[in-house]
């Protein structure tokens, strides 16, 4: 290979005085000088370590004074030295070494070996040297893993942030009175009431039991999901418990990994005092493992709620999202029924909302699907949606967190190798050896802790990306299902049909229960429409809020008369306002309501009593007799003996004799 005009430097190395000749430290710098001669290559500089050991770069004061300066620039091709075995004293760290000054363009030449890392033999030669290398490290992080898993064997902690209650002091866990009040307080409420995990934080923060704040958790307000964790961990009962967690290679993939959980984790009794009794531990466990995992809905988990986030509370502005009631009736029947809430009074994050009421999903979402109708009948409607058609769906937010997250890890990871490097280079005969290699594995220990935070925050920042992306549907298809909405809405599935609404509302405001019987007061748009000549992007929702100026306008309801009809309706079946109420998925008040008179009625609500006492609507409007009331009454008919039915028939005739009489 022509090296002719390459620039080099020259580095020998002898740990001591006492080579023989062709070792010695003037020997390797003749025959490197040689070599660089009959290769007409250019010396820039020699850097020479004399009598010094190779177990360390740290011992090398010439060899990082080199990298220092390759660094910070130094304009050479080449370093020259005579054996390989000079470079480095094991596979890692001349590999390592070999790295940093290759990603700087420079290249290694053996002359003994006939070595030049820039030829394909020595890209080869890196190549095995990585292998070693990689064995090397998987032994340490073995070696690692494996006091870890003796440690918890023992009892002991195993490094990082102490959980909350306990200090660290020399390792070891000790308890933290002022912080383990809340701890004891918290088990005592879980498993001495019926009070559940949002319950207890809403508690503790309305008595004024702060959580300090610390590394491992910054929120001075205590959450439902803080308090699952610590009702979760067995530390709080004197136990130590190693190997929850695992991490799994994603199938299918290079280097992505997932965390899952491990139930054959290691659980020993620890070298640590509990907070809590074993007995009041256990107590709890079983507590959460009775109510910890939600029954299943008998109607789908993953259920897909329209507004979710595009609702505002009226008092605070804040999104609100779904609610759930569920209950067991006493025939073994589930039954649940969906609330949207303001998420400021369900969530506790140092923000509140005294704005308690919840809007039943039932009652809501069937009125904005009416308001999206009224916009897709407007023949101009098409062309503002044109103009979105290929808007990508934005997740700057999330990609930006991922980029942090990721940066963070990649920073974890270089000082963990970084470590692993001390720890492998350690001269055997160091001064207090043994505690320098205990710092150095506690740390070592620490930042296996935090990667293993971090690879979590970036597998959730990763779901959330993908659901984003997965739960988006293009508006081109978007502008396909509108222009056909009518007939395709209700064929499309609860998931398509979340993403319709969302890519066509941007936000939605409602009355406060107290204004209006008609929720439904503003609908803000992503994108203009038209209505009344013009262009808008908001709908202000003037139906009306009564029954009697959306359905009764033309037949001059009086709400008086309707109440009537409903009562003696029910009276009729013999049924009480309670009853009426279960059978209709009323509130009693809310039948007590429309038997007074006092208020007008949601159309929905009208259509469930007219349901449930087995009439028409506008039997229960106006008080006339439509074909709907026929067939109600040839169904009850037909369940009717022949001889019962003649005798009803006798009845009616002589009904009708009277009455023409009259």
């Amino acid at each position: 290979m022509n090296r002719y005009g390459k620039r080099c430097v020259l580095y020998p190395r002898v740990s001591t005085e006492m080579q023989v000749d062709g070792y010695s430290l003037e020997g390797q710098k003749n025959m490197l000088t040689r070599f660089a001669d009959r290769e007409e290559m250019i010396v820039v500089d020699t850097y020479e370590d004399a009598g010094k050991s190779g177990k360390s770069i740290e011992g090398r004061p010439a060899f990082q004074k080199m990298l220092r300066d390759i660094e910070d620039g130094l304009d050479i091709d080449y370093i020259l030295v005579y054996k390989l075995s000079r470079f480095g004293r094991n596979a890692a760290d001349i590999l390592n070494s070999l790295e940093l000054v290759q990603s700087y363009g420079v290249n290694l030449i053996c002359i003994e070996e006939g070595i030049d890392s820039s030829q394909t033999s020595g890209k080869l030669l890196i190549s095995v040297l990585s292998a070693v290398a990689e064995i090397e490290r998987e032994n340490i992080i073995e070696q690692t893993m494996n006091g870890r898993r003796e440690k918890a064997r023992q009892g002991g902690w195993n490094g990082g942030f102490a959980p909350y209650g306990y200090t660290l002091e020399d390792n070891k866990l000790m308890i933290e009175e002022t912080e383990a009040v809340a701890i004891r307080k918290i088990f005592e409420l879980y498993t001495s009431s019926e009070i559940g995990l949002g319950g207890i934080a809403n508690q503790l923060n309305l008595q004024g039991i702060r959580k300090i704040p610390r590394q491992n958790g910054t929120l001075e307000d205590w959450t439902g999901h803080f308090i699952k964790l610590i009702l979760d961990n067995p530390v709080y009962c004197g136990k130590i418990a190693y190997g929850r967690r695992t991490k799994e290679k994603v199938k299918g993939t290079k280097n992505d990994y997932q965390m899952k959980r491990n139930d054959d984790y290691i659980l020993t009794e620890g070298q640590h005092k509990g907070i809590v009794s074993e007995e009041v531990w256990e107590k709890a466990h079983a507590k959460r493992l009775r109510t910890g995992v939600k029954q299943p809905s008998k109607i789908g988990r993953d259920r897909v709620h329209l507004l979710s986030g595009l609702l505002k509370c009226p008092v605070c502005g804040s999104p609100m999202y779904t609610n759930k009631h569920a209950w067991t009736n006493k025939d073994g029947t589930y039954k649940e029924i969906y609330y949207y809430v303001c998420s400021r009074n369900r969530m506790v994050r140092g923000k509140h909302c005294e704005y308690k009421a919840m809007l039943k999903k039932t009652d809501i979402e069937p009125m904005v699907i009416e308001a999206i109708r009224e916009i897709v009948r407007n023949e101009e409607y098409a062309q503002a949606i044109k103009k979105r058609i290929g808007v990508q769906i934005d997740t700057k937010a999330v990609d930006k967190e991922l980029e942090g997250y990721q940066a963070k890890l990649k920073e974890v990871d270089l000082n963990k190798t970084r470590l692993e490097r001390e720890i492998d280079s350690l001269p055997a005969d160091a001064k207090y050896r043994e505690r320098k290699l205990h710092d150095m594995t506690l740390r070592l220990d620490s930042l296996y802790d935090v990667i293993v935070e971090l690879e979590e925050k970036i597998e959730d920042a990763r779901l959330r990306r993908d659901a984003i992306k997965q739960q988006a549907i293009t508006l081109e298809n978007i502008y396909k299902i509108m222009v056909n909405f009518d007939c395709v809405y209700n064929i499309i599935n609860d998931e398509e049909k979340r993403n319709v609404v969302t890519a066509l509302i941007k936000e939605i405001e409602i009355y406060r229960n107290d204004e209006s019987e008609y929720p439904l007061k503003r609908i803000g748009l992503n994108f203009p429409v038209f209505k009344d000549g013009g262009e808008v992007t908001e709908l202000l929702w003037d139906k009306g809020n009564t029954v009697d100026t959306n359905l009764a306008q033309e037949k001059e309801l009086c709400i008086q008369e309707m109440a009537r009809r409903i009562c003696e309706r029910r009276k009729q079946l013999r049924l009480t306002q309670e009853e009426l109420a279960e059978m209709s998925d009323m509130t009693t008040q809310a039948v007590s309501y429309a038997e007074s008179g006092k208020r007008a009625m949601r159309p929905d609500s009208l259509r469930k009593l007219a349901a449930a006492l087995c009439v028409s609507a506008d039997y229960l409007l106006t008080g006339d007799i439509v074909d709907k009331d026929l067939l109600i009454l040839a169904d009850k008919l037909r369940q009717l003996t022949p001889s019962q039915i003649h005798t009803i028939e006798s009845i009616i005739d002589e009904c009708i004799q009277l009455y023409s009489e009259q």
